[in-house]
């Protein structure tokens, strides 16, 4: 995040590495797991989130047609991104990986030009996960699957080497806090996409407005 760069963030990281399960015993242990195991994480943590947010967004957006729904995701990702930002500008801790307690089972060299391996605390794959299984927490059967990936992509950030148990811990409760953002600034942004579309779309609220126009 650009505006992170701005000032000198404080490296916690040592702290951090005083902690329980954070230490290289523990990841020498996780990354031990049979080689079909990890990789079956590994492309959990490389596609799975990505169907996460993609399908997420796409499933509300064409196939239900929820447009407040689909726009409500949206600002809730774009508003944990931001809120992380703030986060990451003031301290930063470097990946397991990054300090020689684990190994990079993901080549995150290829990644740095989106993020980088000291935006960790808190984890926002695990923020994301958590917030879309909650967003899909009523829909028939999806709502297995989301809430499936929420529970596997936070393992597999640990699996991989990315991130620490605190950074899924943290990212569980940032996760939580902003699904549970008041809405009503979501109202507001998805009337002025409306306004920008040049069209109000059906009301998806009531469920008696659909087909009306303005």
């Amino acid at each position: 995040m650009w505006y992170s760069q701005i000032i000198t963030p404080i490296d916690v990281t040592n702290l951090l590495l005083k902690l329980p399960l954070c230490n290289k015993e523990f990841y020498l242990t996780l990354q031990s797991l049979p080689a079909v195991i990890i990789e079956f994480f590994k492309i959990i943590y490389l596609y799975g989130f990505s169907f996460e947010i993609v399908g997420g967004i796409g499933y509300y957006l064409f196939i239900k047609k929820d447009f407040l729904k689909s726009d409500t995701i949206l600002i809730d990702l774009a508003l944990g991104w931001l809120f992380a930002g703030l986060i990451y500008s003031i301290i930063v801790v470097q990946s397991p990986f990054q300090v020689g307690v684990a190994k990079d089972f993901i080549d995150m060299h290829y990644f740095w030009i989106f993020t980088k391996p000291t935006y960790e605390i808190p984890s926002l794959h695990t923020a994301y996960s958590l917030l879309l299984a909650l967003h899909f927490k009523d829909e028939k059967y999806l709502n297995y699957v989301y809430f499936a990936l929420a529970i596997l992509i936070p393992i597999s950030t640990l699996i991989m080497g990315m991130h620490w148990i605190v950074d899924v811990i943290t990212g569980i409760l940032y996760g939580y806090i902003i699904y549970k953002f008041p809405k009503s600034i979501h109202l507001k942004i998805n009337k002025a996409l409306d306004l920008l579309a040049g069209h109000i779309k059906p009301c998806v609220l009531c469920g008696k407005c659909n087909g009306r126009e303005n």
